[in-house]
C-alpha cells in the first residue's frame, strides 16, 4: 500500500509541475464546478428533446438521484477515509503548485476520493447513454471534457490521481446503476 501512495505522490508531482503561469488561469477556470453548468444544462435539454416529456420528468428525477448518490458516495469516502489533499501535505508543500491561493481559495481537508470525478463522470454516463441512440458519438467529447476536468483538479493542486481514478470509476457504476434504472422504470410506465 505504502508502494502505491509513494507512486501516486509522484506521479501527482509531475502532473502537477507541468503547470505555469501562462495556463493558470486556463485551468482554475476548467476546475470551477460551475463551469459545468451549461454542459449539463445542455444535455439536459438534449434529453427533454430527444425523448419527450414523459421520458424527461423520470430522467430529471434520476439525474437528482445520480448527483445525490454519487456526491454522497465521495463525501462518505472522503469523511471515512480522511486522506489529506495534496495541498495539504506539509512534506512536499513546497513541491507543489497551488494557483488557487492567488485567487483567494483555501486547500479543503480531505480529497480521496474526488466530488468533481465522481459526480461528473456519473451524469456523463447517465445523460450520454440516453442520448447515444441519437447523437452516436456523444461520448467521447463528454469524456474528453471529463478528462480535462479531472486532470484540472491535479492541476491546482487539490487531488493525487488516485482520487480521480476511483471518483471516475465510482461515477461510472452510478451513472451505469442509474441508466439501467431509468430503463426499468421507463418499461414499466411504457415509455
Amino acid at each position: 500500500m505504502e508502494t502505491l501512495k509513494k507512486i501516486d505522490e509522484q506521479l501527482f508531482l509531475y502532473l502537477n509541475n507541468l503547470g505555469s503561469e501562462t495556463w493558470d488561469t486556463f485551468w482554475i477556470y476548467i476546475t470551477d464546478e460551475w463551469i459545468a453548468i451549461p454542459l449539463y444544462a445542455l444535455l439536459s435539454f438534449l434529453v427533454l428533446w430527444k425523448t419527450g416529456f414523459k421520458s424527461a420528468v423520470i430522467s430529471g428525477g434520476m439525474i437528482l438521484l445520480t448527483v445525490a448518490v454519487a456526491y454522497g458516495i465521495s463525501l462518505l469516502m472522503k469523511d471515512g477515509i480522511m486522506r489529506l489533499r495534496p495541498c495539504n501535505v506539509y512534506n512536499i508543500y513546497s513541491e507543489i503548485r497551488f494557483p488557487l491561493k492567488e485567487v483567494g481559495e483555501g486547500c479543503g481537508d480531505f480529497g480521496f476520493v474526488s466530488s468533481h470525478a465522481t459526480v461528473g463522470m456519473a451524469l456523463i454516463t447517465f445523460m450520454g447513454l440516453i442520448l447515444k441512440p441519437y447523437y452516436k458519438s456523444i461520448l467521447w467529447p463528454l469524456f474528453t471534457w471529463l478528462a480535462l476536468f479531472c486532470y484540472s483538479r491535479v492541476y491546482v493542486g487539490k487531488h493525487y490521481p488516485s482520487d480521480l481514478i476511483v471518483g471516475v470509476i465510482i461515477g461510472l457504476i452510478v451513472g451505469l446503476l442509474a441508466f439501467q434504472l431509468r430503463k426499468k422504470i421507463a418499461q414499466r410506465f411504457g415509455l
